[in-house]
């Protein structure tokens, strides 16, 4: 039987998978029902605050199906959360695709626990960027906003680390100045740009 991982953060992006991952495969963008995204996770080897989800009735997850053999590279890549599967009923066809979804096994990463943003373990920007990039790649400017309001959290620590020399993501999906602006409009106009500062 087939895996398929809903991806929520970094597996949005088509870069992020090829060259971090090997994940050649195409992807659908799905809504999980049941799950909020928040700024909760952070590995003991990294200085930086990574998304993660938790369950919530009446919450929607924008994310991607993602077709993918779970290897241990993939779980190191994922060693924060835990590999949970899903009901696949609870995950529904986003986008202009409407038909169904590939029978499989459907899985998630949950957070091992739920950890705010601190000084010392900031949002990365270039984690952020790499996100929204994908969102952009698979449902333009409405399904990064989608990401964005449905996101919690926002108002924790969060640099801006895109022009440092040593970024804090180390996996970021590299964008052009036009592609940065985009993405700072869209936080701007969803109200959480503010919150960011610099390193």
């Amino acid at each position: 039987m087939s895996d398929y991982m809903i991806g929520y953060g970094s597996l949005l992006s088509s870069y992020s998978r090829r060259t971090y991952s090997g994940i050649q495969s195409e992807i659908r963008p799905v809504i999980a029902t049941g799950w909020r995204r928040g700024w909760t996770v952070r590995y003991g080897d990294e200085a930086a605050t990574y998304a993660g989800v938790r369950p919530v009735a009446g919450h929607i997850l924008h994310a991607a199906l993602v077709p993918t053999e779970i290897t241990d590279a993939l779980r190191h890549r994922e060693r924060g959360y835990v590999f949970t599967e899903l009901d696949p009923s609870s995950v529904h066809p986003a986008g202009e695709d409407r038909s169904d979804l590939p029978e499989g096994r459907y899985w998630i990463v949950v957070n091992r626990e739920q950890v705010r943003a601190d000084a010392n373990h900031p949002i990365p920007q270039t984690y952020v960027d790499t996100c929204l990039a994908g969102c952009l790649e698979t449902g333009g400017q409405a399904r990064a906003r989608a990401f964005i309001q449905a996101t919690e959290l926002w108002d924790a620590p969060w640099v801006n680390d895109r022009d440092t020399a040593a970024p804090l993501y180390p996996r970021r999906t590299p964008l052009d100045s036009a592609a940065r602006a985009q993405i700072d409009r869209l936080l701007e106009d969803c109200g959480v740009l503010k919150f960011r500062s610099r390193i």
